[in-house]
């Protein structure tokens, strides 16, 4: 429930992001947001970042932070160049690279119940493989780099959690400011250019973009992420990745609600395929039943 109610949330984040950077430089309204919600983490959390190893700031700052920015910062271009849905439903090639980097990683192989959620997965993804109205675009390929830093960011998380021993906050902590950092770095470069458009006044004079921003630090770097970070806790990074592939069809439905969108028959044909993957992989198989049954029965 934790992850599906951040699968809601990242869902609407595209379109906010998508409506509220057309007159603000997008690398600046990502620096303004993430800068704002590392302020807030640093002022709820500081108690238990002061515990943590060296290694732990190290694989979370570094690792998990190139990460997030990865994602973060060619997502929001690509959704200039391209549709929300379509961004989400590049995203949703995670289902195939999540298990591709736990093996290489971990050697860790997916279960049989997995190994079908990803073949229905893989099945919705072809729907909108073949010839479009839009074709392949720029914003696409965009997407698809995003996509990477999207699924290093799944297994990561995993990594702190159950390896490292780290807690939700913690994690969300150093993933938020590991990505702050990367987005300062490219802020900074971008202001050596375009001093005016950086000008603090710019951002002040768009209410529209500050309120975007709002939203994505309270809804997304804070609820969203944390319910993301606490669902990983107790499921395996391939599940949530198949959870998270049901953002196609919650941002469709925004997208034609708000953005006026419409949704096409190859969407919604992925969509339901999605939804039949992600329950072949959430739901308890009836080996699991017995073997349940049969402790309860000792």
């Amino acid at each position: 429930m934790a992850v599906l109610g951040a699968v809601l949330i990242w869902g609407l984040s595209y379109i906010v992001m998508k409506s509220t950077t057309a007159e603000y430089p997008q690398m600046l309204f990502q620096f303004w947001r993430y800068a704002a919600v590392s302020l807030v983490y640093f002022t709820i959390f500081h108690r238990s970042l002061r515990a943590m190893p060296r290694r732990i700031w190290r694989v979370g700052l570094v690792h998990l932070g190139l990460s997030n920015f990865v994602l973060s910062f060619f997502s929001i271009y690509a959704v200039q160049l391209t549709t929300p849905t379509r961004v989400v439903v590049i995203n949703s090639f995670i289902i195939c690279v999540v298990p591709l980097l736990r093996w290489v990683h971990d050697r860790c192989k997916p279960t049989g119940q997995e190994k079908a959620a990803i073949a229905i997965a893989i099945a919705a993804i072809a729907f909108l493989i073949g010839p479009q109205e839009q074709g392949m675009n720029l914003g696409d390929g965009l997407a698809f780099i995003g996509m990477i830093g999207y699924a290093y960011s799944i297994v990561l998380t995993h990594r702190l959690l159950a390896k490292e021993g780290a807690t939700v906050s913690q994690v969300s902590v150093l993933g938020i400011v590991g990505c702050m950092l990367f987005f300062a770095v490219a802020a900074a470069i971008y202001a050596c250019f375009n001093q005016e458009a950086a000008a603090l006044s710019a951002l002040t004079s768009q209410p529209e973009t500050l309120a975007g921003i709002a939203f994505m630090v309270v809804f997304v770097s804070l609820a969203a992420n944390l319910l993301q970070v606490h669902g990983q806790r107790r499921l395996p990074p391939v599940t949530v990745s198949i959870l998270f592939c049901l953002e196609p069809a919650v941002t469709a439905a925004l997208d034609y609600a708000l953005l006026g969108n419409k949704p096409s028959i190859r969407v919604l044909l992925c969509g339901l395929l999605l939804i039949a993957a992600t329950l072949t992989a959430t739901l308890p198989s009836k080996s699991k039943k017995r073997s349940k049954e049969a402790t309860l029965d000792l």
